[in-house]
């Protein structure tokens, strides 16, 4: 067959071929531009307005949009703490998601690192908080509240064996600061408040616990959502019902779960029975306290507790005879 035979015969197949080639690579080329411009505008975000917002209330919007947060603090006494000031994307401008956004949060208290007080004696932990270093310069903490506890072994009287917030943590001079404190050997000096089980609205219940505990007095707890975050894990109302103490206790519910804070628990008791409560560190299997003394509970009765969490935890619920009933793990999200 000559040249021109095979020319003629399979030109125009090849033809055909390239043809079928072309338009294919035509058509994947069109498709990946769709594909390519519907991603490219499927990411575009509206920058909201968040000047004049508190930046804890706009973090989880933020990461939401994709939008990486860079933040600057400055200092205006005059204007709330924790409000943003400044954004470097003007609001309603669209941007890409994974744009940096620039916010400048206002630091409206000092802030300071918590010292520790605990084994110091009641009078020098107050001593302690009249004087705390701030930058350069020196502030006063709040006292919230003294919970007063029965002497263990090897513990003085009248000594603070525990505190909120914990020892090194970074907080602002107005936040208030709550002692667990041994009772005093002695009579109270007049004007001073009394030693004892005495619990009232605004007291720490997390220490209120810690103290029936030691007294082992069996508590109930009803959980009150709150808003104010201020009254996060302070008792609202207690009453006490023969030698049965009955709390209603405000939980502030965290946007997001730092190092330390108030954590909830509820569980309804699958039997009749007496139920306690335990926290365990994650990270040290030795160290877990008692947060609730032995309580019956009639089946279907809610188990309700707040307590604060330092680090990584578990609260265990235990029966009568010491056996897990219900785990939960409370762990930090940064």
């Amino acid at each position: 067959m000559t040249k021109e035979e095979l020319r003629s015969k399979y030109l125009p197949i090849g033809g055909y071929f390239f043809f079928i080639a072309f338009g294919l690579v035509v058509f994947f080329i069109a498709a990946f531009l769709v594909v390519f411009v519907r991603t490219k505008s499927s990411t575009m975000v509206v920058m909201p307005d968040v000047v004049g917002k508190p930046y804890n209330e706009v973090h989880n919007e933020l990461m939401r949009l994709q939008l990486k947060v860079r933040l600057e603090s400055k200092r205006y006494p005059d204007k709330t703490d924790g409000i943003i000031i400044y954004q470097s994307i003007r609001p309603g401008r669209e941007v890409e998601a994974g744009s940096k956004v620039s916010l400048t949060v206002n630091i409206g208290l000092d802030r300071i690192d918590m010292p520790n007080l605990k084994g110091q004696s009641l009078v020098s932990a107050k001593n302690s908080m009249e004087k705390v270093l701030s930058g350069e310069t020196y502030v006063s903490l709040t006292l919230g509240g003294i919970t007063y506890v029965e002497v263990k072994e090897g513990e003085q009287p009248d000594t603070v064996v525990d505190q909120i917030p914990e020892a090194g943590k970074n907080i602002t001079a107005g936040e208030k600061v709550f002692l667990l404190v041994t009772k005093p050997s002695t009579k109270k000096k007049e004007g001073e408040p009394q030693a004892g089980l005495d619990f009232k609205p605004g007291d720490s219940f997390a220490f209120a616990q810690r103290a029936l505990v030691r007294a082992k007095i069996s508590s109930k707890a009803e959980v009150v959502i709150t808003k104010f975050r201020p009254d996060n894990g302070k008792i609202e109302s207690v009453q006490k019902l023969g030698n049965e103490y009955k709390f209603k206790v405000f939980y502030f519910e965290p946007e997001d779960r730092v190092e330390s804070g108030y954590e909830s628990f509820v569980y309804e008791a699958p039997e009749n029975g007496t139920y306690s409560l335990i926290v365990k560190d994650q990270n040290d299997e030795t160290k877990q306290m008692e947060i609730s003394a032995p309580t019956t509970y009639q089946e279907g009765e809610k188990i309700q507790t707040v307590f604060y969490r330092t680090g990584d935890v578990t609260l265990v619920l235990l029966d009568e005879k010491g056996s897990k009933v219900k785990s939960k793990d409370y762990e930090n999200e940064f």
